[in-house]
Order: C-alpha cells, then sequence, then structure tokens
C-alpha cells in the first residue's frame, strides 16, 4: 500500500525554515497504530492525518512521535496550507471557511483566496483558561533555567504564572533575547524546587526583544521533556501565552494584534500572527494566522495485511 505525504514548513514565508510538519492527504484507512508507526519514522515536528475533507468540513489527527497531540499551532497552517495552494479543494475568491476537528478538539480554519492563489490560513478558537499564580519563587525559576535572578522579569512587568487552556504551561518573563537563548534546563535544580508538583511540565520562556521586526515577543520552550539544544513549535502554546497576557494591569481591554517568533534563522525560524479580543470576560477569543510553503513529496510503503 503507497500513501502519499507532504512537508509543509509551517510559520514562515520561507523554505527550510518554521515547522517541518508531515501531512499525509489520504489516511482515512489507517488505523490509529500505523498512524503512531508513520509519525514516528518521519521524525518530524508533527504529522496530519487527514481523515475526511470537503469544502465545509475537515477531520483529522495529528501525531508528535507515537503521541496524538493537539491540533492547534504549526498543524492547522500545515493542513489548510496543502489543501489551498495544493488545490485540493475547489476554493473561492475571499475567505473560505472550514470547520476542523480531531473529536475532541474543533476549530475554524479560514483560507484567503485572492487572484486565484492562497494568500494566508487563518484558524479561529475560543479558550477559558485557567491561571494560577502560586509559581515558584524567581531564585527557583532562576535555578532550573540556568540563569541569574537579574535575567528574569519582574513582578511588575510580565510577571511568571501557570497557565492552561487547557495543556498547562508554566509562562516566564524573560528580560533579554540573549538570556532566553542562554537558558539551559537543570533537572536537578527542577527537582529540588516546588514546580515539579505542578500540573506544568513545559515551561515558555517569552522575552520582548525580538530578531524579527514583525515580531513583539519570541518564545521558547524548554522543560524535562525536551532537549537541552531543541528548540520545539511554539503553536500550541500561543493560547496559553495571550490568556498570560490578559493577566497583566497594562494589557487593557480591546482587539490586540501581535506577532510571536520562535528559533533563528541560524535554527529554524517561525513567525506566527495572533490577534486576541481581551474583553474582560471568562471566555478569551484568538485569531492565529501564518504562511507556509510545500517542501517535499513522498511517500510511504505499507506492507499489506
Amino acid at each position: 500500500m503507497e500513501l502519499e505525504y507532504f512537508v509543509v514548513d509551517a510559520f514562515t514565508r520561507e523554505p527550510f525554515q518554521g515547522a517541518q510538519i508531515a501531512v499525509l492527504p489520504d489516511a482515512g484507512n489507517l488505523s490509529a497504530r500505523q498512524m503512531q508507526q508513520i509519525s514516528a519514522e518521519l521524525k518530524l515536528d508533527e504529522t496530519v492525518f487527514l481523515i475526511r475533507y470537503d469544502a465545509d468540513d475537515v477531520s483529522l489527527r495529528v501525531f508528535a512521535g507515537s503521541v496524538e497531540t493537539s491540533v492547534f499551532g504549526a498543524p492547522l497552517i500545515a493542513c489548510g496550507h496543502l489543501l489551498g495552494a495544493n488545490r485540493l479543494l475547489e476554493l473561492q475568491p475571499g475567505i473560505n471557511d472550514l470547520q476542523v476537528s480531531n473529536g475532541v478538539e474543533s476549530a475554524q480554519l479560514g483560507l484567503l483566496v485572492a487572484n486565484g492563489e492562497l494568500q494566508r490560513v487563518q484558524y479561529a478558537l475560543q479558550v477559558t483558561p485557567r491561571v494560577d499564580r502560586f509559581v515558584p519563587a524567581r531564585s527557583e525559576l532562576a535555578a532550573f533555567l540556568s540563569l541569574s535572578v537579574d535575567d528574569l522579569d519582574t513582578a511588575d512587568q510580565l510577571r511568571p504564572l501557570l497557565v492552561a487552556s487547557p495543556r498547562p504551561y508554566l509562562i516566564v518573563g524573560v528580560r533579554s533575547l540573549t538570556a532566553l537563548r542562554q537558558a539551559r534546563f537543570d533537572y536537578s535544580s527542577w527537582s529540588l524546587s516546588s514546580a515539579p508538583s505542578m500540573l506544568a511540565q513545559e515551561i515558555l520562556l517569552v522575552s520582548t526583544e525580538c530578531e524579527d521586526n514583525e515580531a513583539n515577543f519570541h518564545a521558547r520552550l524548554v522543560g524535562p521533556a525536551i532537549g537541552v539544544s531543541e528548540d520545539p513549535p511554539v503553536g500550541s502554546a500561543l493560547a496559553a501565552l495571550a490568556c498570560w497576557l490578559c493577566e497583566h494591569d497594562h494589557i487593557r481591554q480591546g482587539t490586540y494584534p501581535f506577532g510571536v517568533e520562535r528559533g533563528s534563522r541560524l535554527t529554524r525560524h517561525s513567525l506566527l500572527h495572533v490577534e486576541m479580543d481581551n474583553l474582560g470576560r471568562e471566555q478569551l477569543p484568538l485569531r492565529v494566522s501564518g504562511n507556509a510553503a510545500v517542501v517535499c513529496r513522498g511517500s510511504i510503503l505499507l506492507p499489506t495485511a
């Protein structure tokens, strides 16, 4: 059995940058075990399996290695780009709205078409965050990040918080891009701190110093399950990041567009565009958009039963 797949670089205008996402457009007959095996074999950031799609609805599953994961972030951008740019769907000029679901999560995916070409992919969602202000002391944070206390933002700037939306992240503001890139997770210091008792096992570091002029924040994920030299995609953490920003008094109510970058051009640089409606309510509406590029096309050869 032969299955076609594409590699899509998501959240970038340039090939060989951004998040590396495999997309299989004809995966409706695959079992969960086969999806796990294919994703583990490809060894990319995430693999999207399109179960079914038409002009209104898309059903899919997403795996990172052998673990099924969230559809949000780079997988949705990669999926939307492939559907539009490769003309797997017959799209009309203007915004084409699709409802996307994996059976648990759902989002509205918008494909903007102009002059016969796909111009932009955007998805919309509403999140209901849970925020916990009881986080490790600044000295503990600095220790397990291998930074000095002075490298961390102060409480009146961007204070550390635990935010779940629904996936939990410990979000920590860092004063400079240099410090953010120099941070190294120290498991020994982590195990001696109060952090392991928290729900979050991933730490999102955020700095207002950026490499790209279109970005307002630079973000990086670290944690006990993330390699020291790794800089994984941050798209799934965008909802938590937006909710974290809304918890600060200087972020007033209103609609805020902002850019988030990840990585560097020497490794893999991503640029994610976010718009949030801070209405002071329990739910936070978000819109996330980005560019993408198809860089590879190949086949998976599955053994016959």
